[in-house]
């Protein structure tokens, strides 16, 4: 057989198998009843307009509480920048089946726009609102710009409102640790660092029960970035070949590290570590098991004895500092 023989069958016993695989595929057995596509397009818009409602309810709350945690270890992290309190965001941040949505109840759009305003921040108390472009050079930038961080400076900004007015502001900034803290929408229970930025799900935001809750975890991941984790945790899992067990004692920093931030920032550190036992709730086999955190119940003790340490140190009148080996200079 030649080879165009040989291909022609070969197309032909393929069309043959896609056939009967689709006339195998099993029906309904039941008739369903038709819905109105009018109000299946209303119902989809509503729970858009809940979905992004809820998204800027969280977003708002998780950059109260990483706001006050950032300025207030300023002191202590490695890099940092000037603050007002602001995070833009752009339409493609969104998939594109929500863009509509997106533009609709947020105001996105293809250029950077003023996301949130932390009330009582630098930006909130120099006017600058929900919707407000930033402008440097008569072009809109994002929170993160080199260009805006320099402007900040100067003790001024531009901003371009909704309505297409622009207005120059005074604003005085505050010095906050460099690293953007982020929302991220899934259901999964999560926060993580990357060395640079700090991200948490919304499935996290709704598992805690208070900011105070809520600071010790962005406390946590902002010791990973500050504590330089990240490239530890590689370089570890690299040399190791692939052993999970040397990333844990930075967990255990991370968590130490991270309830000194949040009692920096003036947050009650009484309970947080009951965080602990509800996760234990959730996933069992973390209480005893270890693998590249320690088990939630190691967690919980570590925590409870960091926050006596802590407490003393206030009843001293001692600077709250973490016992750290080596003094940082």
């Amino acid at each position: 057989m030649n080879v165009s023989s040989l291909l022609t069958t070969s197309v032909r016993s393929l069309s043959a198998l896609i056939a009967l695989s689709v006339a195998g595929c099993a029906g309904l057995d039941t008739r369903l009843p038709e819905i109105d596509l009018p109000q299946l397009s209303q119902e989809e818009t509503f729970q858009q307009n809940m979905a992004f409602a809820e998204m800027d309810r969280l977003q708002a709350r998780l950059m109260r509480v990483a706001d006050r945690v950032r300025v207030a270890n300023a002191p202590l992290c490695p890099d940092v920048r000037p603050g007002i309190g602001v995070k833009t965001h752009r339409l493609k941040a969104y998939s594109k089946s929500l863009r509509d949505a997106a533009r609709r109840e947020l105001g996105a759009s293809e250029t950077p726009r003023v996301l949130t305003v932390t009330p009582d921040s630098p930006a909130d108390r120099a006017g600058v609102r929900q919707g407000d472009a930033l402008l440097i050079g008569g072009e809109p930038v994002g929170h993160e710009s080199d260009a805006f961080l320099d402007a900040l400076q100067e003790g001024e900004i531009v901003v371009q409102r909704a309505s297409g007015k622009v207005e120059s502001l005074s604003v005085t900034p505050v010095e906050e640790c460099a690293y953007d803290v982020r929302l991220k929408i899934t259901s999964d229970i999560n926060a993580y660092a990357t060395g640079t930025t700090v991200t948490v799900t919304s499935g996290m935001m709704k598992f805690v029960e208070s900011d105070e809750e809520l600071a010790l975890i962005v406390g946590h991941e902002l010791a990973h970035n500050t504590m330089g984790h990240i490239r530890k945790i590689v370089g570890n899992y690299i040399f190791s070949l692939g052993a999970t067990r040397y990333a844990r004692p930075f967990e255990s920093e991370a968590d130490y590290v991270g309830l000194y931030y949040l009692a920096r920032a003036g947050y009650d550190m009484d309970g947080v570590e009951d965080v602990w036992r509800r996760l234990a709730l959730i996933s069992p086999q973390n209480t005893s098991r270890a693998k590249t955190h320690p088990t939630t119940s190691e967690r919980f003790l570590r925590i409870a004895v960091a926050r006596d340490e802590i407490e003393a140190k206030q009843s001293a009148g001692e600077t709250l500092v973490p016992n750290f080996l080596e003094a940082k200079s």
